[in-house]
C-alpha cells in the first residue's frame, strides 16, 4: 500500500505479540519468540555436552600435557571455549530475548531486551521507505523454511525479526507498513 490507497484492516496479532497502547497515542506492540522447541532442546543438549567437553579441555590444559605427551595447545582451548559462548548467547536469546516496536507519531523505535540488557534503534517515520519480508532459511540445505523481516530506510536498513514463521514476519510486515503508509512487500512478491 502507499500513501494515497486506504488501508486494508490488519488480521489479530499471532502468538508471542502484545499491542499495548501507551502514553501520546503511541502503540507498542512486545514480540516474544514462540515455538522452536525442538532447536531449544537440540541447543540445549549439545550445549551442555560441549560445556564438559570444554572442562575437560581446559582440566588437560591446565595439567599441561596431552595422553601422548604434547602440551595442549592453548588455540585449541579458545576455539572451543569461544564456540561455546557463541552457542550459549544464541540460546540466551532465543529463550529471553524480549523484542518491543514502538510506533508513535514521528518515528519507530525497536528495542531489544535481553535479561536486563537494552539495545534499541529509533527510525523517523519520513525515514522508512519500504517494509520487505524476506525468506531467511529453508533454502539450499537448510531444512527449516523460516522468514524475515526488513525496515528499508534512507540510511541503514533495520532487522525487525529473523528466523520467524511465515505468519509472524508478515503479520507484522502489514502492521508497521500500515501505520508507516509505505509499502509492504511480501516474500513471494519477490
Amino acid at each position: 500500500m502507499n500513501r494515497t490507497e486506504t488501508s486494508p484492516a490488519i488480521p489479530p496479532a499471532p502468538a508471542g505479540f502484545l499491542m499495548v497502547p501507551d502514553a501520546g497515542g503511541a502503540v507498542v506492540i512486545h514480540h516474544r519468540r514462540t515455538g522452536m522447541k525442538g532447536m531449544l532442546v537440540f541447543l540445549s543438549l549439545w550445549l551442555t555436552g560441549w560445556t564438559a567437553a570444554c572442562i575437560l579441555l581446559a582440566h588437560s590444559y591446565l595439567g599441561g600435557k596431552i595422553d601422548d605427551g604434547t602440551p595442549m595447545p592453548v588455540l585449541m582451548v579458545l576455539v572451543f571455549w569461544a564456540s561455546d559462548l557463541l552457542v550459549l548467547a544464541l540460546l540466551l536469546y532465543l529463550l529471553f530475548a524480549r523484542k518491543s516496536y514502538r510506533l508513535d507519531n514521528d518515528s519507530l523505535t525497536v528495542e531489544v531486551n535481553l535479561l536486563g540488557y537494552r539495545r534499541f534503534r529509533a527510525v523517523p517515520r519520513q525515514d522508512l521507505r519500504r517494509i520487505v519480508q524476506i525468506q531467511d532459511g529453508g533454502k539450499g540445505e537448510d531444512s527449516f523454511p523460516s522468514w524475515g523481516l526488513r525496515a528499508e530506510t534512507t540510511g541503514k536498513p533495520l532487522s525487525l525479526v529473523f528466523r520467524q514463521p511465515y505468519e509472524i514476519s508478515h503479520w507484522l510486515g502489514q502492521v508497521l507498513a500500515q501505520w508507516a503508509e509505505v509499502d509492504f512487500i511480501p516474500a513471494e512478491n519477490q
